[in-house]
């Protein structure tokens, strides 16, 4: 968590996917202090799209953060991954859906509400980035 689906109407070369699921990464913690261990990225390829659509961006994350947030978020990804890309961002759709925390698992451990990553004694005990 968070879990990003990348979903594409073509095939993305592996370099290209691991260039990608960095600047996800590194976006996405950059804003909200998530550890990157965190962060997963899922490649759909060959998916139907609507009409003029590149690619589709579905981000799973925490509930718990500022609408601002999420509102900085969602902005600065769609402007780096269609950077990234080389495409408009209106081919690119991206939307963040919220589950609370304590919904999700990583490691098999439940995850702490944002913010309260330093206070997790499993976290600090070898989960963190």
């Amino acid at each position: 968590m968070p879990l990003y689906t990348v979903s594409t109407g073509l095939s993305l070369t592996v370099p290209r996917r691991k260039e990608l699921a960095n600047l996800i990464m590194e976006v996405h913690c950059g804003i909200t202090g998530a550890p990157k261990t965190f962060v997963n990225v899922l490649y759909c390829e060959n998916v139907p799209l609507a009409d003029g659509i590149t690619m589709n961006v579905l981000g799973t994350v925490r509930k718990g953060r500022t609408s601002a947030m999420n509102d900085t978020l969602q902005k600065e990804l769609i402007q780096k991954i269609s950077d990234l890309m080389k495409i408009s961002d209106l081919q690119l759709e991206l939307s963040l859906f919220e589950v609370p925390a304590q919904w999700v698992m990583e490691g098999g451990e439940i995850l702490p509400e944002p913010g309260e990553e330093d206070q997790c004694e499993w976290l600090q005990k070898g989960h963190s980035a």
